[in-house]
């Protein structure tokens, strides 16, 4: 069940395997664990923000997902 509000953007997908694969109690986990503030998740899973590279490359560099993985996970 993807916790995505807008259905075009499948970003919550990779929200959702980080906290499943990092075993994360919420959004304000993960973001605590991507030291990105929480409105930033909040933006994305709203489909008001999109994950950007600079986001996708902190995403690989602590989770070790490829950014082809990311990606995938972005685009449903």
């Amino acid at each position: 069940m993807s916790k995505t509000g807008n259905i075009n953007d499948a970003s919550g997908n990779l929200f959702d395997r980080i906290i499943d694969d990092q075993k994360l109690k919420n959004d304000a986990a993960l973001a605590r664990y991507l030291e990105i503030q929480p409105p930033q998740i909040s933006k994305i899973r709203h489909g008001n923000l999109s994950v950007g590279d600079s986001m996708k490359i902190n995403i690989h560099k602590r989770t070790g997902l490829s950014i082809d993985a990311i990606e995938k996970l972005i685009a449903g």
